[in-house]
């Protein structure tokens, strides 16, 4: 599933990311292993982008669309991999699986636990994690067909080192567990952290925030920072995931080919892509 938005923009800044790893081979790394892949395009509506409408407005239009295309997905018994331009589309991945206890491993260098009255930026892409568990947006999030708040305790944040102080603050009083990229040099750290989660959940979301990867790997979009992950260890801690754990679902969002001038991201991605492919 591809959707090339960013907030409401279509294929503006990360919106352009999905369709650019479909030119560089996506189909083709997720058919490595000699699976049938279908590729679906999400867009809104062309009234979205001319009724004056605000961002956030036009973002839970597309949270709908992915809840529906991937319940359906899951009705159909295929595999959603996600690659979208916004992170917010997690919520709708998240809806449309329908796991009575989902769980999610949410890679990003960033913790995208603001609420609107402590986003500094007001952001709305900065808000996706605490969408998804529950504290921000709640009426907007109820029109979401099957959504539910995901529990505090059943995510793991991989990752993450770039925050807003007050989200810092609400990220630590939370029950999210934090794995630094630190904690993140062996695959074992993360899969003890799950297996703490597992007997919580019946099934689990990866979501792959690009930019979890070092600013010396890859300048993956405008907030890209040093202190991450690199390609090799990404790949790895994403292996150990997908053998591990029920998985249900992987998103790749957040690259913006804009900023990454040297094209050092897709060979990353599709890596990623492959590892998927070989591990269903």
């Amino acid at each position: 599933m591809v959707v090339p938005y960013e907030l409401d923009r279509l294929r503006d800044g990360v919106g352009c990311g999905p369709e650019r790893l479909l030119e560089c081979g996506a189909e083709d790394a997720l058919a490595s292993a000699g699976a049938s892949v279908r590729t679906e395009l999400i867009k809104l509506h062309d009234r979205y982008g001319a009724s004056g409408l605000g961002d956030v407005d036009a973002a839970f239009e597309l949270i709908r669309l992915m809840s529906g295309r991937v319940r359906l997905a899951r009705e159909e018994r295929v595999f959603p991999v996600v690659l979208s331009g916004s992170c917010f589309a997690a919520v709708g991945v998240v809806a449309g699986l329908e796991e009575s206890a989902p769980g999610v491993v949410w890679f990003d260098a960033h913790a995208d636990f603001n609420q609107p009255e402590t986003s500094i930026s007001g952001y709305f892409d900065g808000m996706g994690l605490a969408v998804l568990t529950g504290s921000a947006w709640q009426g907007l999030r109820a029109t979401v067909p099957g959504t539910g708040p995901v529990q505090e305790s059943t995510v793991v944040l991989a990752g993450a080192r770039d925050f807003d102080p007050p989200e810092e603050t609400r990220l630590r009083a939370s029950q999210i567990v934090h794995l630094t990229s630190q904690h993140l040099r062996s695959p074992e750290t993360l899969v003890q952290a799950l297996h703490a989660v597992v007997p919580e959940i019946t099934g689990l979301y990866v979501h792959l925030d690009l930019d979890v990867l070092d600013l010396k790997v890859a300048k993956v979009n405008v907030y890209s920072t040093p202190g991450g992950l690199d390609g090799d260890q990404l790949d790895e801690l994403l292996a150990a995931v997908m053998r591990t754990f029920p998985v249900r679902a992987v998103s790749l969002t957040c690259y913006d080919p804009t900023c990454d001038v040297e094209a050092r991201l897709p060979p990353i991605a599709l890596r990623l892509l492959r590892t998927i492919a070989h591990s269903l």
